[in-house]
Order: structure tokens, then C-alpha cells, then sequence
């Protein structure tokens, strides 16, 4: 699957989101063994229950056997801007990223930027 198939799917994901503060929001998560997996943006009444698009993702390829992320599909109509990723998804996808990880970014307007999990995790303030 390419990187604009990814963001497509992810797109897709993001239907069934259950927001009640932010933005929808949909994932894709590819295996290393090529297998992909979705994830939606889930929000409850106590914001400490919320879960990411990603988060959910990579729990479904972990109950299905996934070892490795090996490129993330990340979309979310987040206006001018891209979506952000919490630093404590960032720090489960370096747990379980295969080697030179990226995550492409979408923010609904027919766009989209790769970067690569050392990056975010940089400026996210995450040392190794």
C-alpha cells in the first residue's frame, strides 16, 4: 500500500470516530509484514479515557499478531494545520517501530507530509 492509499484508508477510519472535543481522526497502521490495520479517534465524557486513531490501531495489529509498525497513515481535518500525535503515542510507536519508521501526516486538505518517527519524537522532546 503507498503513502496516498494509506492517507485514504486513514481517511475512511476516521468515519466511525466518537468525538466530543476535537477532530475526527483515522489511522492506518501497516505491519512490517505488510498487513494493515485501522484505528479511529475515541473520546469519552472523562478526557483521560480518550484514545488516538494510532493508539487503537496498533492495539488491533497487536491482537492480531503485528510485531512490527513499519509506516503509519495519520489523517485528521485539522484546518491549515497537520494533526498532532500525543507524546505518549509517539513513545508506543517507538516501542514498537520497525526500523526507519514514517508517519504520513494529512490534514484534509488534499496534502500530505512524511516524517519520520526520530523527528516527531524530537520535537515532541522525547530523547532516546
Amino acid at each position: 500500500m503507498d503513502d496516498r492509499n494509506l492517507i485514504a484508508v486513514a481517511e475512511q477510519a476516521a468515519a466511525p470516530s466518537r468525538v466530543l472535543r476535537g477532530a475526527r481522526e483515522g489511522a492506518t497502521v501497516k505491519a512490517d509484514d505488510g498487513r494493515v490495520f485501522l484505528g479511529c479517534r475515541m473520546e469519552f465524557a472523562d478526557p483521560g479515557l480518550d484514545t488516538d486513531a494510532i493508539s487503537n490501531g496498533m492495539a488491533a495489529g497487536q491482537a492480531q499478531g503485528m510485531r512490527r509498525v513499519a509506516r503509519v497513515g495519520l489523517y485528521s481535518p485539522a484546518g491549515e494545520g497537520l494533526p498532532r500525535i500525543p507524546r505518549a503515542t509517539l513513545l508506543r510507536l517507538r516501542e514498537l517501530a520497525a526500523p526507519g519508521l514514517v508517519v504520513i501526516l494529512s490534514g484534509g486538505n488534499g496534502r500530505y507530509v512524511e516524517k519520520r518517527l526520530e523527528d516527531l519524537l524530537a520535537e515532541a522532546g522525547v530523547g532516546r
